[in-house]
């Protein structure tokens, strides 16, 4: 793939997952910004800051401590279908394990996914994690607003939303946004993600 040489350099998320170590996957689970954007089938902004709001709330849950997925819970502000919500649950759901009532049931009353997705709780940032062991919060806010992100060519964009872009035109585009994508993962990260709650 092209204008991704910088995806290796942003950090792993590393978890334990007890359900798959009970079940023989004995290993630790990686999870890099790469496997998200497989997940999304794209890189952008706000898969880059559900990514960062991910990391940094696991960061400050588990400080020094292995986070352990699948006992996590992560309730978002928004409703499920405004606006990017979807996206960032996609993204904070498939790295801590925590699904709506359609996830895992759990055995023998362990090990459940279910019903650790939840959209319009009343908080103040766009995603709070909660620890179910020890019931520890962290609310995250992710904010582009005070960082000045490499411009792009929105006429590009617009041709090549009508099919009408050459594929220098789309190259030229393309590079332009994982600029953007890149700035927020690698020089912004401190910036744009902030910890409103602990």
């Amino acid at each position: 793939m092209k204008n991704i040489d910088f995806f290796d350099s942003v950090e792993s998320i590393v978890l334990k997952d007890k359900l798959g170590q009970f079940l023989g996957v004995d290993e630790d689970f990686t999870y890099t910004f790469k496997d998200v954007v497989k997940l999304s089938g794209h890189s952008c902004p706000t898969v880059a800051g559900a990514y960062l709001m991910t990391l940094k709330a696991l960061k400050e849950l588990y400080k020094d401590e292995l986070p352990v997925r699948g006992e996590i819970k992560v309730e978002l502000r928004d409703v499920k279908s405004f606006g990017t919500t979807g996206v960032l649950a996609n993204v904070a759901s498939f790295i801590t394990g925590a699904k709506e009532e359609d996830g895992f049931k759990g055995l023998q009353g362990q090990y459940f996914r279910n019903n650790l997705l939840k959209y319009e709780s009343s908080i103040r940032g766009d995603i709070k994690f909660t620890r179910l062991d020890n019931n520890k919060s962290v609310e995250i806010m992710y904010d582009l607003s005070n960082v000045t992100l490499s411009g792009f060519d929105a006429k590009l964009m617009q041709k090549g939303l009508q099919g009408v872009a050459s594929k220098e035109e789309l190259e030229i585009f393309g590079t332009a946004w994982q600029e953007r994508v890149k700035e927020i993962l690698l020089k912004y990260k401190d910036e744009v993600v902030k910890v409103l709650i602990y």
